[in-house]
């Protein structure tokens, strides 16, 4: 064939294909821009109709699902609103941290008058009795309490909780509620009753349902007096006890002055008063605690989301349950002032500025993100106080039911104020050691734990995996030398998937490695979710 004519023949195909592509294109381009024509609520109780069973039953009989109006308030688009899969998108994340549902999708049918939306949920068994225990290295701290998180089905969660760790004993009460006033704006109060002191704590807060939000607001109020234990020896009696009056009342108030599809920039003020007093328990057994400091502080911060990028994810924390993920990259610059005037002595007197970072990646068979925060106060001495944290994680999932989840971490601080010092032991930081084994200034911790899922369900309850981990990492004072500890070992992961946590529960058999005052040997290690937390945008230790 004569290379003219081969040519010819090629425009010819490439034009027929511009063509056909031309209403196909349009067709994905005006795919969001279409009207709304309905939403359709598909909502299940826990257990299918086809579940048949006596305990699914049961559990459907006993168990008051979700009002229709209650899921109907958290959507962000409305019937005769064009669609727009990032409002949908959000509207999935936000019913899914909402804690209430085991399952939540959202799908369109195309109808000659537009779209109908699909919202399929499915709840989760949300009355709980707590029960919660760790052990590790010869210390142990368990919970027992009682938790709805869906009151008659309206998301409102109330809770009575008995915890218990070596270093007191703590009854507690909890509200919340989201959407308390306006629609918009929820709300939270706990009251706590301790071995060695008494804690109260308010909020008001208008969260960000989307990146189309202009304002936010959070009001927080805390009123506690409790006992600060210093360990700077590891696990055993405290080096130094400190009795701490702390009382705070903060407003944050935020504005976006960009907020469209998948991209916000959000200016914000806050204001706060403080009164955080320390005193030895010898001066308060006679006096009290003396009333030495009331401070106050305002700020100013700008938050942007250069790289919008939620993603969902199955196998990450439990077994086969859609995870939402952030790996957007967030940039977050603040300024505060902390003036004599607002009741700091002069050498405490200065600016603090802070920067915080958040980004991640999606790749095939896995994810991966980091987090990094710094902030310091500065006076005419120069740096008086700050922090440094870092950490990443990786999740590679590379088939089914397999998984490898490596973290690192690393921190400093710079004169701490007492009882915020790192301190690692029985479950968060090598997981065999016990309760303050390491405390400190400096801080590291790197972890590996790789999962299968050996029934990915059994009845559609719970699930069960092995697991194989690695855990290396310590924490010390600035000048002294370095603590730190290792375990490897076996265990289980059973994760509960009719309930809306995503942790799975972990029975270890560790081996800790000998340091001084650690014996090594086997260690039963006892716990719930990762050894690490999921950083400052997941969830913590």
């Amino acid at each position: 064939m004569p290379a003219i004519l081969r040519l010819r023949i090629a425009l010819v195909v490439m034009l027929l294909s511009a063509v056909g592509a031309i209403p196909l294109a349009a067709q994905i381009r005006s795919r969001d821009t279409v009207r709304i024509a309905g939403i359709r609520v598909d909502h299940r109780n826990i257990f299918d109709s086809t579940d048949h069973g006596l305990l699914p039953r049961i559990t459907n009989s006993l168990h008051i699902p979700t009002r229709e109006p209650f899921i109907r308030r958290e959507f962000l688009f409305r019937p005769g609103e064009r669609y727009d899969s990032l409002s949908a998108a959000q509207t999935a994340r936000n019913l899914r941290a909402l804690g209430v549902f085991a399952f939540v999708d959202i799908d369109t049918v195309r109808t000659d008058s537009g779209v109908v939306v699909g919202v399929h949920t499915r709840d989760a068994w949300t009355t709980n009795l707590d029960l919660r225990f760790r052990s590790s290295g010869g210390s142990a701290a368990y919970t027992i309490g009682a938790l709805e998180r869906n009151f008659l089905g309206t998301i409102t969660q109330a809770s009575f909780v008995f915890q218990h760790d070596p270093d007191r004993e703590t009854y507690g009460l909890g509200f919340h509620r989201d959407r308390i006033i306006a629609g918009t704006i929820g709300g939270t109060l706990t009251l706590s009753d301790r071995s060695d002191g008494k804690a109260i704590g308010a909020v008001l807060i208008r969260p960000w349902y989307s990146t189309l939000q202009r304002l936010g607001m959070t009001a927080y109020f805390a009123d506690s007096r409790q006992r600060i234990l210093l360990h700077r020896t590891g696990p055993g009696p405290a080096s130094d006890t400190l009795e701490n009056r702390y009382v705070l009342g903060r407003l944050d108030v935020a504005r976006a002055i960009v907020a469209e599809r998948g991209r916000y920039v959000r200016v914000g003020l806050v204001g706060q008063i403080r009164r955080d007093d320390y005193a030895t328990e010898a001066v308060t057994a006679l006096a009290g605690i003396p009333t030495t400091s009331i401070t106050g502080a305002i700020g100013t911060y700008i938050e942007s989301n250069l790289r919008d990028h939620h993603t969902v994810v199955r196998g990450f924390q439990s077994f086969n349950r859609p995870e939402d993920v952030d790996l957007s990259t967030v940039v977050r610059l603040s300024l505060f002032a902390a003036p004599a005037v607002l009741g700091y002595d002069e050498g405490n007197s200065g600016v603090a500025p802070g920067v915080g970072v958040h980004t991640g990646y999606r790749f095939r068979g896995g994810f991966g993100y980091a987090d990094i925060g710094a902030n310091g106060l500065y006076g005419r001495n120069g740096l008086d106080s700050g922090s440094v944290l870092a950490s990443t994680t990786l999740a590679l999932m590379p088939i089914p039911r397999h998984q490898l989840v490596l973290h690192a971490e690393g921190g400093a601080l710079r004169n701490p104020v007492p009882g915020t010092e790192f301190d690692l032991g029985l479950g968060s930081g090598p997981r065999a050691f016990a309760q303050h084994s390491f405390s400190g200034d400096r801080e590291y911790f790197l972890s590996a734990d790789y999962r299968y899922a050996l029934f990915p369900s059994v009845l559609k309850i719970v699930g069960v995996g092995l697991a194989a981990f690695a855990d290396l990492g310590g924490a010390w004072y600035a000048g002294s030398g370095r603590q730190s500890g290792w375990d490897a070992g076996i265990g289980l992961r059973i994760p509960v998937l009719a309930a809306p946590e995503q942790e799975a529960n972990r029975i270890d058999i560790a081996w800790r490695g000998a340091r001084p005052g650690f014996p090594g040997g086997w260690v039963l290690a006892i716990g719930k979710g990762f050894a690490f937390s999921l950083g400052p945008r997941g969830t913590s230790r």
